[in-house]
């Protein structure tokens, strides 16, 4: 039997002045809001506030173990290998829900509670995926008329920066149900291409007075999970991403305009996958559906059936491919990050995570599902490849 995962293995975000928190935190300040988590190191508010604009754009998927493999390939030469970036960490849990939501709101995850692509929703009484707002099943979390804004109840330190705060995001993204609970947001743009999201920066960068911008690319990502963030086609986008960056930069030239560019998370490449559904009495232990991502999975237990789950846990094929947390010991570790728990975060959190170990994701579909290819890269465990992104300081 290989030998067992434990949580003191997993390295951790860095909220003491390293993560995308305290980035949200420097920015906040920086335009005249209040945040009540620490700054950046290297990036305090004092050396943002004298830009006019400010643009925060995001690579979704783009860890910095994956940026430097394709810089040294002697890749990058428009943008990403032209200039100085630093490696900050992400949040935890290390995956677009849960660190967009930081981004959009400048919590942290202790704080806003939206822990994974899927989340468990007990008070509802269901596993939903939020972003796009449906359940597991694809029908809609809620009618139209449901106070999504009022339910989802998001501390929002954004909110307190005075002035215009604009969302520039691809598709529908802006108008879809999640973002339009986010209401602080003065403006909201959307674009289809690269060269759309180019347009909507340069006419944001030369409009009157101070404003802030958040930008959202999603396409990496999602050629990540489909084909491996070591694979061919992955390269071949961030090329493209790496020409239109430096099509950013002359864009944004002569508005006093600081560019921050960085990421969510990054990639793991996965070459083993463990469908838990088909683990012989798994599902009979659990009260609901695993909630989460594939490589940190959330496990809300039945109570008589605790002694089967963790057995289960400690035996083929789970033993050695996944540590097992109860959730009162992640809670105490300060993972999620710093701040006031939101009042929904431990029912949602569960009673146990599951932790993929390096290279490992799990599958846990619902009933009749149909079988889907597994993905070649995922994401939202703890390994330097997730947690640690790329940070490009631009200054006019």
């Amino acid at each position: 039997m290989p030998a067992p995962l434990h949580f003191s293995d997993f390295p951790r975000p860095n909220y003491a002045g390293g993560s995308i928190v305290n980035l949200m935190a420097s920015i906040i300040r920086a335009r005249g809001g209040r945040s009540p988590h620490r700054a950046m190191a290297g990036l305090p508010a004092a050396a943002i506030r004298p830009y006019s604009k400010v643009v925060l754009l995001l690579v979704d998927g783009l860890g910095a173990n994956q940026l430097m493999n394709f810089i040294t390939r002697g890749q990058g030469k428009h943008f990403l290998a032209r200039h100085p970036w630093d490696i900050i960490t992400t949040a935890c849990p290390a995956t677009t829900a849960a660190v967009v939501t930081t981004l959009a709101t400048g919590a942290s995850p202790t704080e806003h509670a939206i822990l994974g692509w899927h989340l468990n929703l007990p008070d509802l009484g269901m596993v939903g995926t939020l972003l796009p707002f449906v359940t597991r099943t694809d029908t809609p979390i809620a009618p139209n008329n449901f106070p999504l804004e009022r339910y989802l109840a998001l501390p929002a330190p954004i909110a307190t920066m005075p002035g215009r705060r604009v969302l520039i995001s691809y598709d529908n993204i802006p108008t879809s149900r999640t973002s339009l609970a986010q209401p602080w947001w003065t403006e909201r743009r959307s674009f289809q291409t690269l060269t759309g999201m180019l347009r909507q920066l340069r006419a944001f960068a030369r409009s009157r007075g101070r404003a802030y911008a958040y930008a959202y690319w999603p396409h990496y990502d999602s050629i990540c999970h489909g084909e491996g963030p070591e694979g061919k086609p992955a390269a071949q986008h961030l090329a493209e991403i790496d020409a239109f960056l430096a099509r950013v930069q002359t864009a944004l030239a002569g508005t006093d305009t600081l560019l921050l560019v960085t990421a969510d998370h990054g990639h793991m490449q996965t070459r083993t996958h463990i469908d838990l559904s088909r683990i012989p009495g798994f599902y009979d232990t659990l009260a609901t559906l695993p909630s989460g991502d594939s490589r940190m999975v959330q496990c809300v237990v039945r109570a008589s059936r605790q002694k089967a789950f963790l057995r289960l846990t400690r035996s083929a094929p789970l033993r050695g491919a996944s540590a097992c947390v109860p959730a009162s010991t992640l809670l105490r570790s300060g993972i999620l990050g710093p701040g006031k728990p939101h009042p929904a975060l431990a029912n949602r959190l569960g009673d146990y995570c599951l932790l993929a170990a390096p290279g490992t994701a799990f599958l846990y579909p619902a009933a009749m599902a149909d079988d889907k290819t597994p993905k070649l890269g995922n994401h939202g465990g703890l390994s330097d490849d997730e947690l640690r992104v790329p940070l490009f300081t631009i200054r006019p």
